[in-house]
């Protein structure tokens, strides 16, 4: 087999740190982020996309060599493959499929390392993995599942993850995600003519550690808090307003927990865009309508809790108040609740003494630490919640079809978990993370010494005991009967327990343990603790009071009445929790019982290693090569830091304790046999393809005289079936003795050279003379052409530069001159269609006036007919009323000649009869005019 030094760091002759380094450094600028160490996979993080790396053909080469592959052990497959994240999750596939174990993968790294996404490209590989092979086409069924679980994880990274210095998108929380697979028996899978048997993702489980739930109500500049935030205030208006409409023209400097900071893109994403991702993948796991209101109620409560503005009463300074009533009545509008509770649940607290209650109000202080832990806890609660809501939706319990055939699923988690971390000021949330890591550690360091155990079997060659520095003094520090936690869980049930009684108890019980650090100059509050990864200093102000993580019970009563469902129901659960726990000892005397952070998180620690144990662990540790996140960059010194907090230099450690060397047999007779005597080469030739055999000729020879420092009683070396082991100074002996076997031959070698120059001393400076002449006359007629071609060069770019200049001009002035003839085209056509188009017009009134004149006439002439009609029709009318008063003026002289005769007044009769012949004569003039 050929040796491939940057691939397999555990079987070079010097592979420690510097050739780790020295390699880790050529792979990253080689644009290869990942390198193996043993069977432990590096990935440095590149800061930039590589095309080809996660290719469907990369994953289909991986699939088939490692997977689908048939016969041979791991150890061999790697070696036909380049180091990749694939070739992690491909051997945790086999492992299930063929060997039937439950796998494990686990992801460690600094912040910004690249977990996350080195746990999104594995779940994605595992997920891909059934339609790889021609036979084994991916159901539809199954499709959807992969669909779900795969989909869903963006709101992990919604609702946990936060900008912080080192990482736009930082994991605060770890989790542990089991994929569930329907194994194939594999006897089914041969009958039906597949060497490997088939597993099909059913769903996944998701489990949850360590929210820092302090990023919830304050972060430093310029980090930001937690996604979720900004989203929803970026959200579309009309969403808002069905939702709360305090939200509505709300933005970021507008809730104080937020704050004001510069936009950010999450994968190329504004926040607005990831909110519109965030409800959709929500909607996956039947977060809709109803239950999205509530979920984002919730937030937004968490949001007005930070607007809630505390200060001293007027009449008492040691009373709090609040003098934001109108972010009061906001708050009381979001929880469903009356203003005047949620006014006295946030400034006073009800005290029990014996069988009686009082209420008592709250200082400032003391009421801003309420408001910050009931946000805290409001948005833990909500977060679980989510959590799930999503496993509910993704389990193989609830989704999977055919869940009745399985006995029992095959299980590969994926534990995306916080690094170590040390920084100036540690607090309560790095112990946790360190102490997260200690219990890691101690589980890497059996693993890797029990597949070194596995090495040595494999090979036949016999392990004496080995001894090695593990962690567990550590742990016990932590962990013990008397440990830290103990301790610290004692202060938080001590009245006025306090953090420099804490740090006092700590120092006096565990004095004599080497791993616990008290200094001189440590303040009250400050010890050191000697991790495996280095010294870290921490400062336990707060600690007594995070580990309680207490919420006033006034508040639990409080959230209970909340028409908010998701508020009520968490709350209610943890208050009714409370109330379960035991209040008084037997004999009367009271006793306080509570489940602290540290001890929950023990108690969650506990149960994720026992998990894990059950599992075949395999391990990626991810590498942050520069802290400015640009690519090809690599700090050296912060990298070597890390490869020691994730453990990798621990790993070669122990692979070196009782080999520290080992060469294959090939690598061995090939660079030892030429300082070998005369009779042991010959014994090699006739031991051909027999390399065991062969080495112990060879190493039996020259390593006769050889002894390592106390070890003189056991052989130097050990040859396993396909590699030789040596002792401790074994391989640099043989390299020394090898520099002197070579020094001899040089030595023999530049005596005879030294004869052969003195015979042909002459003939040869002669004909070095001629060269040097010759090389000379060339270099000077080189050097000569040289010039004259920079000469007709630089002649040549001048005259192109010329001429292109020459030619943008001429381009530029067409380009002007095409302008400006479009721009007068425009003009001219723009003027002639005005043109036409007052032309059209009158043209329009003309025909219109042509076509109206002729009716308009023969209305006219309609008209004066008619005007005559009506004259002849009004003087036949008045003559016909003329007629009607002759006959009645005649009827009257009748009537009037009656009278006469009858003797009546003759004179006015003839007035009468003259007025009416004047009356006749003036009609008669009027007809006549």
């Amino acid at each position: 087999m050929k040796y491939c030094f940057s691939c397999a760091f555990c079987y070079a002759m010097k592979s420690f740190q510097a050739a780790i380094l020295y390699n880790l450094k050529a792979r990253h600028e080689g644009m290869k982020p990942y390198t193996r160490v043993g069977d432990i996979v590096i990935a440095c993080n590149p800061f930039q996309w590589i095309d080809g790396l996660y290719s469907n053909q990369r994953r289909l080469e991986y699939t088939q060599k490692l997977i689908f592959c048939e016969g041979g052990r791991y150890s061999d497959l790697k070696s036909e493959v380049e180091p990749h994240i694939y070739e992690t999750s491909s051997l945790a596939y086999r492992g299930l499929a063929v060997d039937g174990h439950h796998q494990s993968i686990l992801v460690s790294g600094e912040s910004g390392a690249g977990k996350t996404e080195t746990v999104k490209i594995v779940m994605s590989h595992l997920a891909s993995i059934l339609g790889s092979e021609g036979s084994n086409p991916t159901p539809s069924s199954s499709s959807a599942v992969i669909k779900r679980v795969l989909d869903s994880n963006p709101l992990l990274e919604a609702f946990g993850n936060a900008k912080t210095v080192r990482n736009d998108n930082s994991s605060r929380f770890g989790k542990y995600i089991q994929l569930q697979f329907d194994v194939e028996d594999a006897t089914a899978a041969s009958f039906s003519g597949r060497a490997v048997p088939r597993c099909v993702l059913a769903g996944s489980n998701c489990e949850t550690y360590l929210l820092e739930k302090s990023r919830v109500v304050g972060h430093e500049d310029p980090e930001r808090t937690y996604h979720i935030f900004y989203q929803l205030i970026a959200a579309p208006d009309d969403f808002k307003t069905q939702l709360w409409d305090g939200l509505v023209g709300t933005k970021n400097s507008s809730f104080r927990y937020v704050g004001d900071c510069e936009p950010l893109k999450v994968d190329g994403l504004t926040d607005a865009e990831q909110f519109q991702k965030t409800v959709n993948a929500l909607s996956l796991v039947n977060i809709t309508d109803n239950k999205l209101n509530t979920l984002m109620r919730a937030i937004c409560t968490v949001l007005q809790l930070g607007n809630i503005a505390i200060a001293p009463d007027s009449s008492d300074n040691e009373k709090a108040c609040i003098n934001s009533q109108d972010e009061l009545e906001k708050l009381a509008e979001l929880m469903g609740i009356d203003v005047e509770d949620a006014n006295k649940a946030l400034t006073t607290r009800t005290i029990t003494a014996g069988r009686d209650s009082y209420i008592v109000p709250m200082k400032v202080e003391e009421s801003r630490d309420s408001i910050e832990a009931f946000a805290k806890e409001i948005y833990q609660r909500a977060f679980d919640w989510l959590v799930r809501s999503i496993n509910d939706a993704t389990s193989a319990e609830h989704i999977y079809e055919n869940v009745a055939d399985v006995v029992e699923f095959g299980l590969i988690g994926l534990l995306d978990i916080f690094g170590f971390e040390s920084f100036n000021n540690n607090r309560f949330e790095q112990f946790c993370i360190n102490y997260a890591n200690e219990k890691f550690q101690q589980k890497y360091t059996l693993d890797i010494f029990r597949s070194v155990q596995d090495e040595y079997t494999r090979e036949g060659i016999d392990l004496d005991e080995i001894t090695y520095s593990d962690n567990s003094e550590v742990l016990k520090l932590i962990e013990g009967r008397m440990g830290l936690i103990s301790i610290l869980n004692e202060e938080c049930i001590r009245p006025n327990g306090n953090d420099a009684c804490f740090i006092s108890k700590l120092k006096k019980v565990n004095k004599d343990v080497s791993v616990l650090v008290d200094e001189r100059l440590h303040c009250p509050t400050e010890f050191g603790i000697d991790h495996y990864a280095g010294h870290v200093k921490y400062n336990a102000d707060m600690f007594v009071k995070k580990n309680t993580d207490l919420l006033p019970k006034d508040l639990l009563d409080c959230a209970c009445k909340s028409s908010n469902d998701l508020i009520c129901t968490e709350l209610k659960a943890k208050a009714d929790a409370s109330a379960a726990a035991p209040k008084a000892a037997p004999g009367g005397r009271a006793k306080k019982s509570i489940l602290t952070v540290g001890t929950k998180f023990r108690t969650q620690l506990t149960s994720l290693m026992a998990n894990i144990s059950k599992t075949r662990t395999r391990y990626v540790r991810c590498i942050r090569p520069n802290t400015e996140s640009v690519p090809i960059k690599m700090n050296l010194s912060s990298s070597a830091e890390q490869l020691r907090s994730v453990g990798v230099v621990s790993a070669v450690i122990i692979s070196r304790v009782a080999f520290p060397n080992r060469l294959t047999h090939e690598a061995a007779i090939q660079r030892f046999r030429c300082f070998a005597s005369a009779e042991a080469r010959h014994k090699l030739g006739t031991l051909a393809n027999t390399g065991k055999e062969q080495v112990d000729v060879l190493l039996g020879e020259l390593l006769k005289d050889f002894k390592a420092n106390g070890e003189e009683d056991k052989k130097s070396y050990e040859s396993g079936k396909t590699r030789v082991y040596f002792r401790t100074g074994a391989l640099e002996y043989l390299e020394s003795e090898r520099m002197k076997a070579l020094s001899e031959l040089a030595s023999n070698i530049n005596k005879m050279m030294r004869g052969f120059i003195a015979r042909s001393g002459f003939i040869r400076m002669r004909k070095k003379a001629i060269a040097a002449q010759a090389m000379a006359r060339r270099a000077i007629a080189r050097r000569q052409f040289k010039a004259a071609q920079r000469a007709s060069i630089a002649v040549a770019n001048w005259r192109r530069k010329v001429l292109a200049k020459r030619k943008l001009k001429n381009l530029k002035e067409k380009k002007a001159a095409s302008l400006l003839q479009t721009r007068w085209r425009i003009i001219r056509d723009v003027a002639m269609l005005a043109r036409k188009r007052r032309a059209a017009k009158t043209i329009q009134k003309i025909v219109r006036g042509n076509q109206q004149r002729p009716k308009y006439e023969a209305m006219k002439k309609e008209a004066r007919e008619e005007a005559k009609v009506n004259g002849q029709v009004a003087a036949l009318q008045k003559r016909l009323a003329d007629a009607e008063m002759k006959w009645i003026k005649a009827d009257k002289a009748r009537i009037e000649a009656e009278k006469r005769a009858e003797g009546m007044v003759v004179k006015e009769d003839d007035e009468e009869k003259e007025e009416g012949e004047e009356k006749e004569e003036g009609e008669e003039k009027e007809e006549g005019e």
